[in-house]
């Protein structure tokens, strides 16, 4: 599954002419705005439905010099006509901008191309209605023709007449060509425009969903709850003798009115209705059901569709789903009073604009194909049912589906999979009254879990060059579904067979739900919830504890077998969170896990088995994060043996505050360092100021003197080696140092580490009396001169 950042901001309009202007027509306030962008990206348009104007903002460095880039037009009288839609028919030189007024009238404008060009150019007024009576409610651009909706009664709801015209540039000069009248008799319909096709979108949910092809001239029939109804070419262009032979089905069918529409740029039609269902439709009138969305009423809904990712904001939440699967990948609120979605750059991103500037959010990869849900599904839910049931059951009798079917006793898996048939058939859960309670927590897996179906039968129809992009999406639905569930034996087995099989496609989606991020200092960052963490450190399920063995690992070790892989430095932060986790109040205790050992010991275990040369660093890093002493002085041992000394006075301490064995352990071994060689000479200062405080001049002379090294060369100082040997003279300042310490002692003193133990006395041999403290022992004279 694709991972989403959170929204970056790409521009403050600071590259746009009218920078405030544009600020401020965003202002307009909800629902008053209309955003579009011209063909090359150079010129954003606002049209400001209340306000009755149309204004540009040119990209700059603009073209020409300003004022004259800018287009501003307005129709503030009461009589004035309104304006229907902004077009940008095709031209040979490049592209027009082509306003239609309500009267039917069209301005033909040229941007301003070059230095030649002072200003945008009125090329034509043109009258698109052969009546001066007819008024254009719905207009749009196919190519080089302009294909419109008006009204000439309004009397009647099936006045209107779906008319096209081609526009013809030659040079300066633009003409229109014959109308010609695509149906008549029509009802209200809204026009929207791919590159070959004209999507009709009903006012009334009680008609058909209509799709033209202006190069077949055929008309496709489709609705969105029921699909394609017919696809024939046009004869006589009656609308009601096209719809009498469905007008039965047709009224049997519950209105479905569309709240929103939008033409994507593969010249599909993105609709969502009133209900919040988000159906995608093609130019061949096949309809898919993508997703639903919960609305409230007055919601400003946009929708985009960006590669193969549906965004669709409503108010200021930005929901981000999968074409293909239909699932939703993610969930982003944005700090904004609107939104709007705009190609205003040849980018695949997500591209949200607001009254502050343009973020972008993230990127995708999608799927191109979409199969049907297996029959087989509801078998499978008797099917885990029966395992469920089997090991809760105290009966060695085997359970089978039949029984569960007929018994009667099990009444969970009859009801999923009542649920499951009835949502398969009608894509729809509401309608089962019964179960209304469980349907309101459980409605998202079963979008979750049908579209998972639909995956699975995708890749059997896949092509082989798609076919890594739908295992990648089913792998992910199949790690984050096991993540939620008890691991069992068998399930741990089928983690194992996963990341094995697919290990790239397992840690794409581990990282994505366990949140792996990495901040500005290049260090993990993990949003694992408690529940997670709770199934990674979970011990072993009964019966696979010898599973390691045989190849197959608890969770804990596949997961750090991944980041091996693939992200090797975040191993040792991810320990470090798991051993946090591991003092969570949980029922398990930590014999429970396995083999007993901790789990810095476990991932060098998984570490120890890559081939790298970088194994020694990770070790170090692995052994510090684990916060415990022996692991932290092995991991200091690594350190020296390396001759990583300034790393190792560093880490010295850090470490010395946490336990003074630490201290002591590594101080001697740096001592031994130092007799041997003089590497250590520059950290001589250093190496004091670690030195434990009970150590006295006699102990550190014992350890110079134990390890000095044998030389077969003339002893000093007559040596030829200079000053390769240690002297009394680099030894001073340590020697002062400690004894500065014994004077210190002496005075005030104090407990050493880990403290004496008081000398056992033996109580079963008599004792005559004493006086005055004669024939005490040691133990027993401090012991009454404490009483």
């Amino acid at each position: 599954m694709t991972h989403f950042r959170p929204p970056q901001l790409v521009s403050d309009y600071s590259d746009f002419g009218r920078q405030q202007g544009l600020r401020d027509a965003l202002r307009a306030g909800p629902g008053d705005c209309r955003l579009l962008s011209s063909p090359d990206r150079r010129h954003l348009f606002i049209w400001l439905l209340r306000q009755r104007r149309l204004l540009s903002f040119p990209r700059l460095p603009a073209d020409v010099p300003l004022p004259g880039a800018y287009l501003e037009q307005s129709w503030l009288g009461r009589d004035s006509p309104q304006l229907c839609g902004l077009l940008f028919p095709h031209c040979p030189q490049d592209w027009l901008l082509c306003l239609v007024w309500e009267n039917g009238r069209a301005d033909v404008w040229s941007p301003p191309r070059g230095p030649s060009a002072k200003s945008w150019l009125l090329l034509q007024s043109l009258e698109l209605c052969n009546s001066a009576r007819a008024r254009v409610v719905s207009v749009c651009g196919g190519g080089a023709d302009l294909v419109w909706c008006e009204q000439r009664a309004p009397s009647s709801p099936y006045m209107y007449c779906i008319c096209r015209r081609p526009l013809r540039l030659c040079g300066q000069q633009v003409t229109l060509g014959s109308m010609k009248i695509v149906l008549h008799h029509s009802p209200w319909y809204s026009m929207l425009s791919s590159p070959h096709h004209i999507f009709m979108i009903p006012d009334a949910g009680s008609h058909p969903l209509l799709i033209y092809s202006l190069l077949e001239d055929k008309m496709t029939m489709t609705t969105p709850t029921t699909g394609l109804l017919h696809s024939k070419a046009l004869t006589e262009g009656d609308f009601k003798k096209m719809v009498l032979e469905y007008s039965g089905f047709l009224s049997s069918q519950v209105p479905t009115a569309v709240l929103q529409s939008e033409v994507t740029e593969d010249g599909h039609l993105l609709l969502m209705t009133t209900s919040g269902r988000i159906y995608l439709i093609y130019e061949n009138g096949v309809v898919r059901h993508i997703f639903d969305i919960e609305i409230v009423a007055e919601a400003q809904i946009k929708m985009q569709m960006f590669e193969k990712v549906l965004a669709c904001a409503v108010d200021t939440t930005v929901f981000l789903v999968d074409i293909n699967t239909g699932r939703l990948l993610a969930k982003q609120l944005l700090q904004a009073e609107e939104l709007f979605f705009s190609r205003v750059s040849d980018t695949e991103e997500v591209q949200v604009l607001t009254r502050n500037g343009i973020y972008r959010i993230g990127s995708s990869i999608g799927t191109e194909d979409e199969g049907k849900s297996e029959p087989s599904l509801l078998d499978m839910v008797y099917e885990e049912a029966c395992k469920y049931y089997q090991r809760r059951s105290l009966s060695s009798a085997k359970l089978t589906v039949p029984e569960i079917k007929k018994g009667g006793m099990f009444q969970a898996p009859v009801t999923l999979s009542a649920i499951l048939n009835n949502y398969q058939k009608n894509g729809k859960s509401k309608d089962q009254t019964q179960y209304a309670d469980l349907l309101s927590n459980i409605n998202d897996e079963l979008q979750s879990f049908v579209s998972l179906e639909l995956l699975k039968t995708c890749i059997i129809n896949a092509s082989e060059e798609d076919i890594a992009k739908f295992c990648e999406e089913l792998v992910d639905h199949e790690v984050t579904r096991l993540l939620q569930m008890d691991i069992d034996r068998d399930c741990l087995v089928y983690i194992n067979s996963l990341f094995s099989t697919f290990p790239k496609a397992a840690w794409m989606s581990v990282r994505n739900n366990f949140q792996f991020l990495q901040n500005g200092d290049g260090k993990l960052v993990i949003g694992a919830t408690a529940e997670l963490w709770k199934k990674v450190l979970s011990p072993l399920p009964v019966g696979s504890r010898e599973s390691p063995h045989n190849g197959v690992y608890p969770l804990f070790e596949v997961l750090c077998r991944s980041l091996c892989t693939f992200k090797p430095k975040w191993l040792p932060t991810f320990v470090q969170h798991a051993q946090d986790c591991s003092g969570l109040s949980w029922n398990f205790s930590t014999k429970d896990n396995f083999e007993g050992a901790p789990l810095y010991k476990r991932a060098l275990s998984v570490l120890g088995q890559r081939k790298e040369n970088t194994n020694v660093d990770l070790e170090v890093e692995i052994l510090l994060c684990s916060g415990r002493p022996q692991a932290i002085i092995q991991a200091i041992h690594k350190l020296i043996y390396q001759q990583h000394w300034a790393r190792v006075i560093e880490e010295t301490r850090k470490f010395s505050q946490l336990s003074p064995l630490i201290t002591k352990n590594i101080f001697i071994t740096l001592l031994i360092e130092f007799v041997k060689h003089r590497h250590l000479d520059p950290y001589i200062n250093q190496l004091c100021e670690i030195c434990p405080q009970d150590m006295t001049a006699t102990e550190i002379l014992r350890i110079v003197l134990q390890n000095m090294p044998k030389s077969e060369a003339e002893p000093p100082p007559f040596s030829c080696s200079g000053g390769a040997h240690l002297t009394v003279g680099l030894l001073k300042p340590l020697l002062n140092k400690v004894l500065q310490n014994q004077v210190r002692n002496e005075k005030f003193p104090v407990q050493t580490f880990p403290p004496t133990t008081p000398q056992r006395t033996n109580k079963s041999v008599s004792r005559s009396p004493v006086l005055n403290g004669d024939d005490l022992s040691p133990t027993d004279f401090y012991s009454t001169k404490a009483l």
